[in-house]
């Protein structure tokens, strides 16, 4: 694969890239996972994602929160 150009593409190779350790808290590997997050949007956006597309893909990820869409995924 490319280099990503959405946070869900970034998910996708974060999940093929870093697995779980298992000996992390429930905590620590969610802090993990968010700061991972983080730097995937500083990263598309020096690649030249815009603020606004981030955004969008954020916004419409919340709205998917809790519903059949989010659990088929």
């Amino acid at each position: 694969m490319s280099a990503p150009t959405s946070l869900a593409e970034a998910w996708t190779l974060a999940q093929a890239d870093a697995p779980i350790d298992p000996r992390a808290t429930p905590a620590i590997q969610a802090r993990r996972d968010y700061m991972r997050g983080a730097l995937d949007a500083l990263l598309l956006q020096k690649a030249g994602a815009t603020q606004a597309q981030l955004l969008a893909e954020c916004v419409q990820f919340g709205k998917a929160v809790g519903t059949p869409a989010e659990r088929s995924s």
